[in-house]
């Protein structure tokens, strides 16, 4: 008996019994705070996340990234309900662009405690589905005591993009250094001076001067 009554054994044996029975029940704390988180919930039990969060529209058609993305941004939907910031954040999500005009910021002023929104749709068509989807947006998230004029336009989008390159070298060739040749230019001036003289002697013919001065005469000469 005293075995039985031995309360550190007895402990030691329900604690290990309530650890196996257990168990899953700790597991399963695990899995219950990921379905509490708009990123991690699984896609089937998104519906009731969001209706848990207070979302008001509900379409099973959008992406899996639309539907997260308003399921998470629920409570600051909520927080500023009734403001500017609420209409453009609700219609964030599916990718518009939105611009709001209250009355008092138009030129000229519109009437008092009305406000007017221009939505830019770039990523699909314009049809009826998507005009009443815009407008029961801004229905649920603006004051309910304003009126609004709404605008819905499309919106092409385009990126024009230009890179240039310039590349440049440089070949550079070096050869080892060589005594190259000489040469000398030179002028050479030539001079002759050729000099002559010449004595002639003119003697008369025979038949006009006397035999005294043939006889002085040279020889050669006579004829």
């Amino acid at each position: 008996m005293s075995q039985l009554h031995n309360g550190t054994q007895l402990q030691g044996e329900l604690q290990e019994l309530a650890q196996d029975l257990l168990q899953p029940i700790c597991d399963g704390t695990d899995f219950i705070t990921t379905l509490w988180d708009a990123q991690s919930c699984p896609t089937s039990l998104l519906p009731w996340l969001a209706w848990s969060q207070g979302v008001t529209q509900w379409d099973e058609s959008w992406s899996d990234a639309t539907k997260r993305l308003v399921v998470s941004q629920s409570y600051e939907q909520h927080k500023h309900l009734g403001t500017r910031f609420a209409i453009i954040n609700g219609l964030t999500p599916f990718g518009y662009k939105t611009n709001l005009k209250e009355w008092f910021e138009k030129t000229p002023q519109g009437v008092a405690g009305t406000f007017s929104v221009d939505v830019s749709v770039t990523d699909k068509g314009i049809d009826q589905e998507v005009i009443e989807q815009i407008y029961a947006t801004i229905t649920h998230t603006k004051r309910e005591s304003v009126q609004f004029d709404l605008s819905v336009s499309l919106l092409s989008e385009t990126e024009l993009a230009f890179a240039s390159a310039a590349t440049s070298g440089i070949t550079a060739t070096v050869y080892p250094y060589y005594a190259s040749e000489i040469s000398s230019e030179s002028s050479l001036r030539v001079a002759l001076v050729n000099q002559s003289f010449n004595q002639i002697k003119v003697y008369p013919r025979s038949s006009y001067v006397s035999a005294s001065i043939l006889d002085h005469a040279d020889p050669s000469w006579s004829s």
